[in-house]
């Protein structure tokens, strides 16, 4: 695997529609209503960076930052479901409230695109989208909200699960207002909407359902 920099360089090479892409396809997410951390489905991340959590902007140490948000989203239900229960493999229908929402976003979002040779060009390379060590992956989301979160509504790049596309967004998308009034779609995870999205997420990646 072709290293990937523990520390990024002091500034990026960013080639217009070469490294951004356009982006206004709907986005889905699986995330908690209830327990010691609910959220809306609309609602970024402000405590942070977490263990585990690739892509997060927030500085070390972790703690509650008011103007350095991300939420993460998958272009398939199935990989949003993927992510979430990946450390389980189990998908948990009850725990937490979990819900899952799809949304198309109310304008044409500009995402850093990590699968194209934005990286490589720039220190990395295409494995910072699948690397374990998060440490380093969070040290170039943080690199990158500093020098372009004015200007970028976040990631695009491929889930290390599915290698499927997922996007990773930063407070622009609220900023700059990206959100739509309501969901296209909204159902917590045991009723029975949620029924024929987890019974093919199960299909597709073999995990188990409670």
């Amino acid at each position: 695997m072709v290293k990937v920099h523990a520390v990024p360089p002091a500034t990026f090479d960013v080639r217009g529609r070469d490294d951004v892409r356009p982006f206004r396809d709907p986005v889905w997410r699986v995330f908690r209503t209830a327990g010691r951390h609910p959220v809306r489905w609309n609602e970024l991340r402000r405590f942070g960076p977490l263990p585990g959590m690739r892509f997060d902007p927030h500085p070390p140490p972790a703690r509650l930052h008011r103007d350095i948000g991300v939420l993460y989203a998958a272009t398939r239900p199935v990989t949003a479901l993927a992510e979430v229960f990946e450390s389980t493999r189990v998908i948990d229908r009850r725990a937490g409230g979990a819900t899952i929402a799809s949304w198309t976003p109310t304008r044409t979002l500009e995402l850093l695109d990590l699968t194209s040779n934005w990286p490589v060009r720039n220190g990395a390379a295409a494995s910072l989208q699948m690397m374990d060590e998060k440490s380093v992956t969070q040290a170039w989301a943080q690199r990158i909200f500093e020098q372009l979160g004015h200007s970028v509504d976040g990631l695009h790049h491929l889930s290390s699960v599915t290698n499927e596309p997922v996007v990773t967004l930063f407070p622009r998308v609220e900023a700059v207002h990206a959100f739509p009034v309501r969901p296209d779609f909204v159902t917590m995870l045991d009723a029975p909407a949620a029924d024929v999205l987890v019974a093919q997420a199960v299909a597709r990646l073999g995990y188990g359902v409670v």
